[in-house]
């Protein structure tokens, strides 16, 4: 009887928390967030594989704002012949700045003879200021670059919330 009510007990725990699993996360107060950029390739280094872009951007869900958009960024060689490409990319409104870090795999890199590439990755919230201030998330980063024009072509799909 005792090993009966032991196992019983067990049993309650372990779907007390399956149940409050979801229901602490269903706390948080994550919203969608969706940020495209239209960027121009301003400067590359081959030698050392530090750059900048400039352009502008557009977001919606949580955040509904455009506005300019500038990065700095690194390339370095990855892995299966991709580039790692890291480093800030700032996005500023009248009503203040998200500035986000990223890291992703750059594919070809070098980039073959008609220069064309693809990014796949992560990013990060490491600042916001203005209206944005407490703004934290993360998400995934799909681009595409075209080496001929130097447009740069990124999407970036996460959530992110507010600190309380």
């Amino acid at each position: 009887m005792k090993t009966g009510f032991l196992l019983t007990l067990a049993v309650a725990a372990a779907i007390a928390m399956v149940v409050a699993l979801p229901l602490a996360a269903s706390e948080k107060n994550e919203e969608p967030f969706v940020l495209t950029e239209r960027m121009q390739l301003t400067s590359f280094n081959p030698a050392t594989g530090d750059g900048t872009q400039a352009g502008t951007f557009v977001a919606a869900g949580a955040v509904n704002a455009a506005g300019s958009a500038a990065a700095t960024f690194r390339v370095t060689p990855g892995n299966d012949g991709c580039g790692v490409l890291t480093g800030p990319h700032t996005f500023t409104t009248s009503a203040g700045t998200i500035t986000v870090f990223t890291k992703a795999a750059v594919c070809p890199f070098p980039p073959p003879t008609t220069p064309r590439s693809f990014a796949r990755g992560h990013w990060r919230i490491v600042r916001s200021s203005g209206a944005y201030a407490g703004l934290h998330g993360e998400g995934s980063i799909f681009a595409t670059a075209d080496f001929l024009t130097g447009e740069i072509t990124i999407a970036r799909d996460g959530t992110v919330e507010r600190d309380d």
